[in-house]
């Protein structure tokens, strides 16, 4: 089944054909790519046609270099609500496959103008496309005189003093910079799933904890400490300390993530949570006793409070 007929079982009422259509990765959605987006969103609103999105279900490495594929750091139903949130009216997401990467940049603008016959084409600056990346935002541009569509080339964001990116705000996460790196990311950068069974141990010493086990191949934070907000499926959310590793001072051994709810009291077993990191307290760090631990704890509680106050 090709984009079109995917696209016409998925959403029959939007008119696809003449829309200004924006194209890329957007693994991150972050707040270079909003700024590509909201650029695409608003020519579609001067035009009077629709806005469509063009991207890819699974990150191009998983095909090209699979040894290489980046952590997400963002859900895919995550980036839909961002889309969403931007204005875009329909979302195009393709399966990147080895046919797929082995398309010359000739052949894959083909392919896009045959099945969406787009208005325009909205790119970013460093965006490239077709075997070995070789079609260039200046090749989009030539090729769009011939095939009928505009190529909008959009300038890359800078953000603190570098350029934003994926791979910025990944490298942020692994140093356990969540507030910067929810700055990129013009959101909080967040952990969801459900709330599983742990030792058990934190609701012994007074700090019951809701855990999560980061999906593979899910962004983490690096190990530590983190005031956080936590979000439930009924809407109601609670700040809180969220511990990020392996429990060292009780020789722990799974990655995951704990979550302190304060001011909470009941039982979140099974319950689909969101843990949204706002600031990292401290790193990982194993404790002489048990009694040590919860004296940090409490600390963490303080601190946690004042950083939401």
């Amino acid at each position: 089944m090709n984009i079109a007929e995917r696209l016409s079982d998925a959403r029959k009422e939007e008119n696809i054909r003449g829309a200004v259509v924006a194209v890329g990765t957007f693994d991150g959605v972050h707040i270079g790519h909003q700024a590509l987006i909201s650029r695409a969103v608003s020519l579609a609103r001067e035009e009077g046609v629709s806005c469509a999105l063009f991207t890819f279900q699974n990150h191009p490495l998983s095909v090209l270099a699979p040894d290489r594929v980046p952590p997400a750091i963002s859900s895919r139903e995550e980036r839909r609500r961002v889309f969403e949130t931007l204005g875009v009216g329909i979302v195009i997401e393709e399966r990147f496959t080895k046919e797929l990467a082995a398309l010359s940049a000739e052949d894959f603008l083909a392919r896009l103008t045959t099945n969406l016959a787009p208005r325009a084409v909205v790119v970013g600056e460093n965006f490239s496309f077709g075997a070995g990346g070789r079609g260039t935002p200046s090749l989009l541009a030539a090729k769009g005189k011939e095939l009928g569509y505009l190529a909008v080339k959009v300038p890359l964001l800078s953000h603190a003093g570098d350029v934003v990116s994926s791979t910025r705000i990944r490298a942020l996460l692994s140093e356990g910079d969540v507030r910067l790196a929810g700055e990129l990311l013009g959101r909080r950068f967040a952990i969801s799933g459900v709330v599983v069974h742990g030792d058990e141990r934190g609701r012994t010493l007074g700090f019951p904890t809701a855990n999560l086990v980061p999906s593979e191949g899910e962004a983490c934070p690096a190990n530590g400490a983190y005031a956080v907000r936590v979000g439930r499926e009924n809407g109601t959310t609670y700040i809180g300390v969220a511990n990020v590793g392996s429990n060292p001072t009780f020789d722990g051994n799974e990655r995951r993530v704990e979550a302190h709810l304060l001011d909470f009291s009941g039982d979140l077993y099974g319950e689909w949570i969101t843990v949204h990191f706002v600031e990292r307290l401290r790193g990982e760090k194993k404790f002489p006793s048990a009694e040590a631990l919860v004296e940090q704890i409490r600390r963490d509680e303080q601190k946690t409070r004042e950083i939401f106050a």
